[in-house]
């Protein structure tokens, strides 16, 4: 099994670590955080009768959204270097609820992509924060804590379009009333989080001057998690679209977004296991192979309803298993890990916007062979990573054992 020859990291000397409620309660702002980002792509309909737009102009929403996400991770990143984590948190959470307040009342458009830009902030604070603090924890079940955890992601994503269709894609400022509560509520809980500013790593200023080593590491990560995330958010942001504008009605687009994200959390809670019987290279690039042929698969009607939750669950493990990937080429490499997950975020803008864009010339028939043309990119650069060995630092490497 490949798991027993990947190289082994030394243990971060900084260590965070989470009580046994604080992670749970951190799986619980995974679930926020997938309720919020899942919401977007089944109400991009109601959003055109609201504010009288048309369903490009509807997508705006949620490339602004991403564009939130993406400054978002900036401040989660110099928090993370000089607050604690569970600070970080708080104000990441206080600030997704001032969103979804804004955008409860909101009657206007521009208010209403004003709140939703708040809420990218505090959503790319949240993503930077929570990923970052958990591949900082013990080598020992960091696979498991990181599967867990973004399996809250797609439970949340699971249950905000089952909750769109209770409550009826019109109704949906009370949805985000909800989540305005939820995230004051979640902001309270994370008192057990362990996580001391990321300055206080020692290890981190020695690999940061390896910079021969450790650039193109980096820069080739950044560019696989680019299109990572376009395929993540395009395809949960504009699948109900598609399937809506081929005949099949909005509760179906919402049930297909659901069974997604279902299996994106499906998929995630068996990323442990997973990782101790094919390691994290396997995952990441037999994920998207069958990627491909289900983006491929989508450009028919009648099996896209299928095709797309399977999508879902083979990409689940692609996340957490880079990151993972990543800190085993560059332990102890915080920074690293901050500025991959801020470039990742420029997937959600232009990935969503690229869509848009298509579906403007070409029609809802664009948006899976796009899907597709992002997987195949994103196999490539992956694959690329596997000419690298991991960096060893010096100072660990010279020291006693």
């Amino acid at each position: 099994m490949d798991s027993d020859t990947s190289p082994t990291p030394v243990v971060p000397t900084t260590e965070v670590t989470f009580r046994p409620f604080a992670f749970a309660s951190t799986t619980g702002v995974y679930i926020l955080m997938g309720a919020v980002t899942s919401l977007f792509g089944p109400l991009l309909e109601s959003f055109t009768h609201r504010f009288h737009l048309s369903l490009p102009s509807a997508g705006v929403a949620l490339s602004v959204y991403f564009v939130g996400a993406t400054f978002g991770v900036l401040p989660g990143w110099l928090g993370l270097k000089h607050l604690e984590g569970r600070i970080v948190l708080i104000i990441s959470l206080v600030a997704i609820a001032l969103g979804a307040a804004g955008a409860t009342f909101s009657h206007s458009w521009v208010l209403f992509l004003t709140s939703v830009l708040i809420i990218g902030l505090g959503f790319g604070a949240l993503d930077i924060g929570l990923n970052t603090l958990l591949a900082r924890t013990a080598l020992n079940g960091r696979a498991r804590r990181l599967s867990i955890g973004n399996a809250g992601y797609g439970v949340g994503a699971v249950v905000c379009p089952l909750i769109i269709i209770g409550l009826g894609p019109k109704n949906f400022p009370t949805l985000f009333g909800g989540l305005c509560v939820l995230a004051l509520l979640l902001s309270t809980l994370n008192g057990g989080v362990h996580a001391p500013p990321l300055r206080t790593e020692p290890l981190q200023f020695e690999i940061s001057q390896m910079k021969a080593q450790r650039r193109p590491i980096l820069i080739t990560f950044v560019l696989a998690y680019i299109f990572y995330v376009a395929i993540e958010t395009s395809s949960s942001g504009w699948m109900a679209t598609q399937l809506r504008g081929v005949g099949y009605s909005e509760s179906v687009g919402s049930l297909v977004t659901a069974g997604f994200w279902c299996g994106m959390a499906v998929g995630r809670s068996l990323g442990g296991p997973l990782f101790h019987w094919l390691a994290e290279k396997k995952l990441v690039l037999g994920g998207l192979t069958l990627a491909i042929v289900l983006c491929l698969l989508a450009t028919a009607n009648p099996v896209a309803p299928y095709a797309y939750p399977a999508l879902g669950l083979i990409i689940a493990s692609i996340f957490p298993m880079g990151l993972i990937w990543y800190t085993l080429l560059c332990p102890h490499d915080s920074d690293g890990l901050s500025t991959l997950i801020f470039f990742m975020m420029i997937g959600g803008v232009a990935g969503p916007g690229a869509i848009s864009l298509l579906v403007s010339h070409f029609g809802v028939h664009a948006v899976a062979p796009t899907l597709a043309v992002f997987a195949v990119i994103d196999l490539a650069v992956f694959a690329s990573a596997l000419r690298f060995r991991p960096i060893v630092v010096p100072s660990v490497a010279s020291s006693p054992v």
